[in-house]
């Protein structure tokens, strides 16, 4: 579709069709019946052919007939030019000129004039109907599309039919415009186009051409709002906020008289926090010897740059001080796994990827400081943090450290925070109201009960209510102001308890059991509902088994409901959500007595499960989550990963 100067005929007629499912194909005839023993043979005897009745003749099962009726509508647009049983006639708000028109026929095509004309209005009575949001061009055009399924647009009258469509609530045509705008859209005439559009289809332009926009001096002719929308964008790329800053500078600088008071309203969209120091420092020098303090001048700017100083000023509590200036500029969210034991030589990863959906490959982003399996991961504050573990391979937990780091997307870099007290490995690490709680695990003294939690001001652990007895490979979630522990193993005895904590009073709760016993299994939150699935348990005596069934537990019934299980088992894995779906990553199966490169996905709505994809390598002891990052370029693993294999 194209839209040029001259004008143009758009036809709608295919928007009309029939969303009525065809009738379902008729039963095949059921399977013959097993032979039975031959009869024996009789001399054959000649039957005079019968004229079948009506009654045995077969029957075809009904079809629809799903035609457009050109007729139809061919007959009410007559009926409309002849005025013949028009029982309503529009003035729009522009001109005197009169539409005659059908009420049942505007009604069934506007949802404006559905309310109007069947809603007990005034209006519901009256002759003649003033349309003061509509314009004489947009009026005729809404209407001839009502009759004829069709529009004839133009630049000249581009903007009052959208601005009709959206008034009346047409909303095909409302919808076409706007996808015929958005593709007629350059560089050199998006200032004319902005005139039209709204302000979230030219946002997309302008974030999406900045560059091209900026190179050409094009932006200049912006208006506020569509500069402020586009500096406020997440989408994008290629600038860094001192580029950013100089931008909306060149904006403001274009025609000071005029654009002075736009100040703040163009800089409160800069990230000034993710500046470095150095740059901060440039702006002010800049601004103070530039004899125009633009930012100097306003109080609202002054308080921007402090913000930004103080946030830098303290890099341990940057997780609780986020605000819309301290955000990514990224809308890619994606699942990130990092570590695990690989099954190969059991060496231990320090590898740190995210799965991009769109290619079916692994990126790899900044390795973790030293690798690491069986560790804590949580999210806060739009940092990822990880905790303990072991960075050699050891199934007694004897090597678990207490090193923790911090992850920043917006840098793709690492900063290590204060180590734990107690060493720990095959624990639960939850984030929760602006702390972090690492719970039980193992070390080399045996199971711990220990609970402990992590303060971002003081950049400190200390210790909280212990759990009732020790576990290690229970798994954990996080359920409005609560942390709820399951499972796990307590003095060598696989448990099916559910403990909650609540950090306000420091207690801990016991809740309605699992329904079956499980241990390095894995757990989160969907809605209402806190899932478990997955781990192991004894078979019999003492030989390990998958646990593959699965079950969610709602806090406000207290109990326990069954849903599919999984197609094969998975234990010590990552789990994460992703578009309201569990993703469970990698793992062990003690049914294959190997460790698994596998992800399952189970689908809370339809309870089903299916396989998506693989990790690069079969890993235990790895971990997941779903965090917003920027996608890297350039840092695609070599590997490319199948997409949807069938389960087996």
């Amino acid at each position: 579709m194209y839209l040029q100067q001259q004008q143009q005929y758009h036809d709608f007629s295919h928007l009309i069709t029939d969303d009525r499912p065809s009738p379902p194909a008729p039963a095949p005839p059921p399977a013959p019946a097993p032979a039975a023993a031959p009869a024996p043979l009789v001399p054959p005897m000649e039957i005079p052919p019968k004229r079948p009745d009506k009654a045995t003749k077969p029957k075809l099962p009904p079809r629809e007939l799903l035609v457009t009726n050109i007729f139809f509508s061919q007959g009410f647009d007559t009926f409309r030019a002849d005025e013949t049983l028009c029982d309503v006639v529009l003035v729009p708000g522009d001109s005197k000129e009169t539409f005659p028109v059908h009420r049942v026929i505007m009604a069934s095509s506007s949802d404006y004039f559905k309310a109007m004309f069947t809603g007990g209005m005034r209006e519901q009575e009256m002759r003649e109907i003033k349309l003061h949001g509509v314009t004489k061009s947009g009026l005729k055009n809404i209407i001839d599309f009502i009759y004829t399924s069709k529009v004839s647009l133009d630049m000249g009258n581009l903007q009052d039919t959208l601005e009709a469509a959206n008034f009346l609530q047409v909303m095909p045509v409302l919808s076409f415009c706007n996808q015929l705008l958005s593709s007629e859209i350059t560089i050199d005439n998006c200032v004319e186009v902005e005139r039209i559009a709204t302000d979230l289809l030219l946002e997309d332009f302008v974030s999406q051409n900045l560059s091209a926009l900026v190179e050409c001096g094009r932006y200049l002719q912006l208006s506020e709002t569509s500069m402020a929308n586009a500096l406020a964008s997440n989408t994008l790329k290629g600038f860094s906020e001192l580029e950013l800053y100089h931008i909306a500078r060149g904006w403001l600088d274009h025609d000071p008289p005029t654009r002075r008071s736009s100040v703040y309203a163009l800089m409160r969209h800069i990230r000034f926090p993710l500046m470095s120091p150095s740059e901060l420092i440039q702006i002010s020098q800049d601004d103070e010897e530039g004899g125009d303090s633009m930012m100097r001048s306003e109080t609202a700017c002054v308080n921007l740059l402090l913000e930004a100083s103080n946030y830098q000023m303290m890099p341990f509590m940057q997780p609780a001080m986020q605000t819309e200036r301290t955000q990514i500029r990224s809308n890619s969210t994606h699942i990130l796994a990092l570590g695990g034991v690989m099954r190969q030589q059991l060496v231990v990863s320090r590898e740190l990827r995210l799965y991009d959906e769109n290619t079916g490959h692994w990126r790899a982003l900044k390795p973790m400081e030293a690798p690491r399996y069986q560790h804590g991961v949580a999210l806060l504050g739009g940092f990822l943090f990880i905790v303990g573990g072991q960075s050699t391979y050891d199934t007694k937990g004897k090597t678990a450290i207490d090193s923790a780091y911090r992850y920043d997307p917006r840098f793709d870099k690492w900063l290590q925070i204060a180590s734990l007290n107690e060493k720990r490995t095959f624990f639960h690490l939850s984030a929760l109201k602006g702390k972090l709680f690492a719970v039980g695990g193992r070390n080399a003294s045996g199971e711990i009960d220990t609970v402990e939690c992590y303060n971002l001001k003081k950049n400190e652990w200390t210790f909280v209510t212990s759990m009732v007895e020790p576990h290690y490979g229970h798994a954990g979630t996080v359920h409005g102001d609560l942390m709820y522990i399951s499972g796990g193993i307590t003095r060598d005895t696989f448990q099916k308890e559910l403990w909650c904590y609540d950090p306000a009073a420091d207690t801990w709760s016991r809740r309605a059991d699992m329904t079956e016993l499980r241990g390095l299994h894995c757990m989160c939150t969907v809605g209402d509902r806190l899932y478990v699935m997955g781990g192991n348990h004894f078979r019999g005596s003492s030989d390990y088994d998958d646990v593959l069934g699965c079950e969610y537990y709602s806090p406000d019934t207290d109990q326990w409901t069954v849903v599919a299980p999984m197609p094969r088992g998975q234990s010590d894995v990552g789990v994460t959500v992703f578009n309201g779906q569990i993703y469970v990553v990698g793992g062990y199966s003690w049914n294959s007595r190997c460790m698994v490169d596998i992800v399952q996905r189970y689908d809370p709505e339809q309870d089903v499960w299916d396989r998506v994809f693989n990790v690069l390598e079969p890993l235990g002891g790895i971990r997941a989550c779903t965090m917003t990052v920027h996608l890297p370029e350039g840092s695609v693993d070599e590997v490319k990963v199948k997409s949807n294999p069938s389960v087996h």
